[in-house]
């Protein structure tokens, strides 16, 4: 593979003057065509963050009041002014060709032929383009119409242009909460018509992530746009507890300058009790970030429009901001909650629209009447469930119901039901705790039935639960709670697991196959973190399994060596998110429904077992209806057929990628915003399924993937008014 290079010249330190890149600074006039000023804040709380090549100064993880605009002066001049709370890291320009900003230098056409292993020199030790190209390589399955309808356009490549796209990458962070942000500005930014878009992370990943980058970070690059994103204060954030070494915002190991760096009491006799443990930033700082996402997502932006100004203004004086610059925020999952987040403060008009896809998001809804009507069926009273509470409670009674699951049409089987060898282990556990009455897998069905999952779900539930787990309720409870890592809340600890499937069954093992160097490469942010299909690196285990600490999905609480996927720790964890400390942890993160007027499509899988739309997207469309009456520009796109998850195998032929309309949404408000087309209205898009047999779906095409249309069916029209959603059946 040819060695990606990368001019060491222009990685410059922190504080150092942009210089222009390629484009001549820019002294024409820009038209205004937007409000007022915007300001964000922070407070200043001084840690570091090292570089390959320098430390600088950097990031806390304390948990801090804001005090608005308390450390960004209001200013008269129009000089430009770095925010104090901002700490520069690296500046590096990419030419299109060896390296460029979406691929790493390994273009489309390789990553939608092969599965790329890239090549490490030392895999002990790998240098910041490998890190880099490791985070950005991904197998892109043009099948389910990704390269083709939405994300790269194949039809628009040619042999000297395979989607790799020149330009400046800028790292830097906000001090507080250790937020990583990383600006990208494409070779060619339009000055004339300048846009930013603003890119919160997916789950709780960093600011380079393969699917951001990829989908929504590409849609504003090709749109001469720069893209700013942020990690939400998360990150990539594990920590070694013995060896006391995390990762930097590049991912880079060191034992100090770190994304995450706990503080643990009686440590040495920790490590002896719970040998290789590791602590996780989103599940241990105990800052609740997602209290604060909406604002690292407008500081985000106020990085961008500083860094824009000091690349292009001839003069050091402001030719951007707000009222000159189109200004967007596109996020996905706990991004898209951000991003809403992010116009919920933004009552200073510096956004102009939003699109959020499958938000994770939880409506404050509890002193508000909002209701739902689907069809004919009787209306009914949303409420208040956090992901917390909703995913623990699935996590509780998936296992059980696994047998009752039929398989879709033609398929003969359920996918990932096979793997389910204990579930009446399961059922017969919840039985004795009094969950359950009959104790069958069809009880545990209708319980999930009843508490937001519907039938169309089902097939996703073996493969949710598998993938997911405990995981998934565990890490929002534990930083809603603000749990410290030693407190093993509900007897579970991050441990390393047997790397390698062959008799894996998720022991607590030594990273041996897998060095910790290598994991800021293959994490998410999200346990479990997985070495393939069949084994783990990191993971959730049960210290209290009765015969040897492992992963919850084989694990024995009720009988020495019958598997029950460790029902006590699954009661325990569903127990903990109605616990009052974890409660008012959830009343930190809930959201107002107030957008102030922002433009915004929320697109949504109806579909989705992760994000269930009637806890999360559903309820806020009603409750912004509420709170903004005839003032609100929100339109709701509920897609049929479509998930959390993109349709791949096994699950091509009943599933289709959301993130198709969530670019459909944007090129709308797009066009909205720059020639004035209308939007179109709040609507169910009858998007069809594929399919076939699991494994050989024929080729998406638009007749699958149906447009977001300006005038739909009458049909297919959702409406809302004072507090009330209803949906078409």
């Amino acid at each position: 593979m040819k060695q990606i290079k990368m001019l060491a010249s222009l990685i410059l330190l922190a504080g150092v003057t942009l210089p222009s890149v390629t484009q001549a600074n820019t002294t024409e006039s820009i038209e205004p065509v937007k409000k007022t000023k915007a300001t964000t804040s922070g407070t200043n709380t001084d840690t570091s963050i090292k570089t390959d090549n320098k430390t600088v100064a950097a990031t806390a993880t304390t948990n801090t009041k804001i005090d608005t605009n308390s450390d960004t002066p209001v200013q008269n001049d129009n000089t430009i002014h770095k925010p104090k709370w901002l700490v520069r890291s690296t500046l590096a320009y990419y030419d299109g060709d060896s390296n460029d900003l979406v691929t790493a230098g390994l273009g489309f056409t390789p990553l939608s032929t092969t599965i790329i292993t890239p090549e490490v020199e030392v895999p002990s030790k790998p240098h910041f383009q490998e890190r880099r190209q490791a985070k950005l390589n991904r197998y892109i399955d043009t099948k389910i119409g990704e390269g083709t309808l939405f994300g790269f356009r194949k039809q628009e490549l040619t042999p000297l242009f395979d989607g790799k796209i020149a330009g400046t990458e800028i790292l830097a962070v906000q001090r507080q909460d250790g937020v990583g942000m990383l600006l990208q500005i494409p070779i060619d930014f339009d000055k004339n018509k300048p846009c930013i878009v603003a890119v919160p992370a997916i789950d709780s990943d960093g600011v380079l992530n393969a699917k951001d980058v990829q989908i929504r970070g590409l849609w504003g690059l090709r749109h001469n746009c720069a893209v700013v994103y942020n990690d939400k204060g998360l990150g990539n954030g594990i920590y070694d507890i013995k060896r006391k070494l995390g990762f930097t915002v590049w991912g880079e190991v060191d034992s100090g300058n770190i994304l995450f760096h706990p503080s643990i009491k009686n440590k040495e006799k920790y490590i002896q009790k719970y040998p290789h443990r590791y602590a996780i930033k989103q599940l241990h700082s105990k800052i609740n970030a997602e209290a604060r996402w909406g604002e690292h997502v407008l500081k985000s932006l106020e990085f961008a429009f500083y860094e824009l100004n000091s690349m292009f203004s001839p003069n050091k004086q402001v030719i951007f901001n707000k009222d000159n610059t189109l200004v967007l925020v596109y996020g996905a999952s706990d991004g898209g909650g951000a991003a809403l987040k992010a116009g919920e403060l933004d009552d200073q008009n510096m956004i102009d629209g939003i699109v959020a896809v499958n938000p994770q998001i939880q409506p404050n809804i509890d002193k508000s009447r909002v209701t739902l009507k689907i069809g004919n069926s009787n209306k009914q009273k949303l409420e208040t469930k956090s992901i917390a509470n909703y995913s623990a409670y699935g996590a509780l009674y998936i296992p059980c119901a696994i047998p009752a699951i039929k398989p879709y049409k033609d398929n003969a089987y359920v996918p990932y039901a096979s793997y389910f060898l204990h579930s009446q282990q399961r059922c017969n556990a919840l039985k004795k705790a009094k969950l359950l009455t009959t104790g069958t897998p069809e009880e545990a069905l209708e319980k999930l039935h009843q508490n937001g999952w519907t039938p169309d779900m089902d097939i996703q539930l073996p493969y949710f639960y598998y993938t997911e787990s405990i995981g998934l309720p565990y890490q929002y409870i534990s930083a809603y709670g603000k749990y410290d890592v030693t407190e093993n809340m509900c007897d579970f600890s991050v441990a390393s697991t047997q790397q390698n499937p062959i008799y894996y069954s998720g022991k607590v093992a030594p990273l041996e196959e897998i060095s910790f160097e290598q994991i800021w490469g293959m994490a998410n942010g999200h346990l479990p973190l997985w070495n393939g299909r069949d084994a783990t690196v990191l993971d959730l285990v049960e210290n209290e399994d009765l015969n040897t600490p492992r992963r919850e999905f084989y694990s024995s609480s009720q009988t020495k060596n019958m598997v029950d996927y460790g029902t006590k720790g699954a009661i325990c964890v569903y127990k903990k998110s109605q616990d009052p400390r974890v409660k008012q942890g959830i009343k930190q993160v809930m959201a107002s429904g107030n957008l102030n007027g922002i433009k915004t499509f929320i697109v949504h899988g109806r579909n989705n077992v992760k994000q269930l739309p009637n806890y999360t997207s559903r309820a806020y469309v009603a409750l912004n209806s509420l709170v903004e009456g005839k003032q609100s520009q929100l339109r709701y796109i509920e897609v049929e057929n479509a998930s959390y998850l993109d349709g791949r195998p096994p699950f091509d032929n009943t599933l289709l990628p959301i993130d198709y309309y969530g670019e459909d949404a944007i090129e709308w408000l797009w066009a909205n915003l720059t020639t004035n087309a209308t939007l179109p209205v709040s609507q169910v898009v009858r998007a069809k399924a594929r399919g076939g047999k699991s494994g050989y779906a024929p080729q998406v095409t638009s007749k699958n993937l149906k447009s977001i249309t300006q005038t739909p069916n009458r049909n297919d029209v959702i409406q809302t008014n004072d507090g009330k959603l209803i949906l078409p059946n």
